[in-house]
């Protein structure tokens, strides 16, 4: 009898060291899956059997060895960790991204720049009545306003670029709620007698992993192996519910689409406050590329209340204003300075078949808009300065062009350089004033309200340089705290592959020690089996 039972412990020991070489041999197999944690076989003692007693002590004998479970190695609070930092990363990451798309419009500072085209303008102080001045003149206002044109239009363009990228976001969110609700099914279902779904939780994770990087995900795992989830606060899966995201119009007429939630229809994110560290609402790709956006596109009726996410405060403010259209509002104004500053300043008359004729304006819209109606000819002073005032506050990058008049052959006697006797073509009064106004001190932004930019007194110059420098300053910043949390991913990262992480030594280690097991169990099944021979067939 006893030796039957001897056989039943050897067995037991045959079994649980061919389930240790399959857990080795499939962790050694998935080293270079993604997501994937390493298993370990947990092994118990099945029993012991008393066979007498010594002294007043139980003898005792094993009864063999039994697996209790496959688990995962797997570091739940590094988890959470990576996936809080993960969320941080991916929000700086398309700031990072975005800041430097837009410093690539701009083409700052190596490029053919804004700054070297403006300086090209005082060559018509040289000779006001040259033909190649004049030319030279128009020629390089032409080509200022096309960078400035194409800046603003590039602007444009990449606003709606980033709103298909919000519009891919919310459709990527919404496929990783329903797979991990999929997988809280599988798992639930495969763990339901006790065991461990471990390949399944694998899937999970990676699918919380990348969730992360889309904004904020809380969890927690209840009784039944299901994950509650929250994204952004929000519960998005609980049991067999799910609540997805919805896409609406940010606001009427506007071609942009906000992520709202599918069950209650409000906001995903609350869009005035302010973005930054301080306030631990700088999470998520989603969010970046929403304040990347903004609301709508930028005209000449944007007010700074429209680019500030909260109005009690300047967009200066860290995080305080979407990104676009902070710098195509700052572009607007600066172009419509400059272009109204032109046109004020050459407002004498031409030379040789334009003598005595008022100059034309330098720029003009290069599409009036159907709502601005000229005034008729005998219209009163007051029409007459509404229309011009309207006019030119249109005057904005995108829709600006050197009049075409002056481009005719010819054209540049059009330009309206002299000032007082017609018949003095040198005279350059006009361009005096002009470089004089260019070279003023203008006070930008001083009773413009609260969310306007600071207040400054600087030229037209200085004010673009030092929009610029933000601008370059801002991008830094982003290119900083992307670094910053990167490094802090890769850590967090190094810690969970090594726990979770596959060795290929200690596995061929284990593999060594689980085939040792085996063996020494078959032997002594051979062993017995031998015994038991000689007993029954000799004896």
């Amino acid at each position: 009898m006893s030796s039957i039972s001897s056989l039943g412990k050897m067995v037991s020991g045959l079994n649980a060291a061919q389930k240790g070489l399959q857990v080795t041999g499939q962790n050694i197999s998935n080293v270079n899956t993604k997501g994937y944690t390493r298993q370990q076989l947990l092994q118990h003692d099945t029993g012991y059997l008393t066979i007498g007693t010594n002294a007043g002590y139980a003898m005792q004998v094993g009864l063999g060895v039994s697996c209790t479970e496959i688990r995962q190695i797997r570091d739940e609070l590094a988890d959470k960790r990576l996936r809080n930092e993960s969320s941080i990363l991916g929000y700086y990451q398309n700031m990072t991204s975005a800041s430097q798309e837009i410093e690539a419009l701009f083409d700052e500072p190596y490029g053919d720049t804004l700054s070297d085209m403006i300086n090209d303008f005082w060559a018509l102080n040289t000779a006001p009545d040259g033909v190649e001045e004049r030319l030279s003149f128009i020629k390089s206002a032409k080509v200022l306003i096309g960078k400035i044109n194409d800046v603003s239009n590039g602007l444009s363009a990449y606003q709606t670029q980033v709103n298909k990228q919000v519009e891919s976001s919310v459709s990527k969110v919404n496929e990783l709620i329903l797979q991990i609700k999929d997988y809280n099914e599988m798992i639930a279902k495969a763990e339901i007698n006790g065991d461990n779904a471990n390949d399944y939780r694998d899937q999970r994770n990676l699918l919380l992993d990348e969730l992360s990087t889309y904004g904020k995900v809380d969890y927690y795992e209840e009784a039944d192996s299901r994950l509650l989830v929250k994204f952004e606060g929000h519960i998005v899966i609980n049991k067999k519910f799910t609540n997805t995201l919805e896409l609406k119009q940010t606001e009427e007429g506007s071609p942009f689409n906000k992520p709202i939630w599918s069950d209650t229809k409000t906001d995903v994110y609350d869009m005035t406050k302010e973005s930054n560290s301080a306030n631990g609402n700088d999470t998520g790709s989603l969010k970046a590329l929403l304040l990347v956006r903004g609301d709508n596109y930028v005209t000449a009726d944007t007010s700074w209340d429209d680019v500030a996410l909260n109005d009690n405060f300047s967009v200066d403010k860290s995080g305080n204003s979407y990104m676009i259209p902070k710098y195509q509002k700052l572009l607007n104004d600066f172009a419509n300075k400059l272009v109204n500053m032109v046109n004020e300043a050459f407002d004498g008359t031409g030379i040789g078949f334009h003598e005595g004729q008022a100059g034309v304006p330098v720029f003009v819209l290069a599409d009036v808009p159907s709502d601005l109606v000229k005034p008729a000819a005998d219209a009163s002073e007051e029409e007459w300065a509404a229309y011009n005032e309207r006019y030119n506050a249109l005057l904005i990058p995108g829709n600006i062009q050197v009049n075409p008049e002056l481009l005719e052959s010819g054209g540049y006697n059009k330009l309206g350089t002299v000032s007082g006797d017609p018949e003095n073509a040198g005279d350059n009064t006009k361009i005096t004033e002009f470089l004089a106004k260019w070279e003023e001190n203008i006070e930008w932004y001083q009773n413009d309200g609260k969310t306007a930019p600071l207040s400054k007194t600087v030229n037209l110059t200085n004010f673009y340089s030092e929009f610029v420098t933000d601008m370059g300053t801002d991008s830094s910043l982003y290119r900083i705290k992307a670094n910053e949390k990167n490094t802090s991913v890769l850590n967090i990262e190094n810690e969970r592959q090594a726990m979770g992480g596959v060795s290929q030594d200690e596995e061929f280690a284990n593999m060594l020690k689980y085939q040792y097991a085996y063996n020494a169990s078959a032997r002594m099944i051979t062993m017995l089996d031998g015994m038991l021979d000689t007993i029954i067939n000799k004896l």
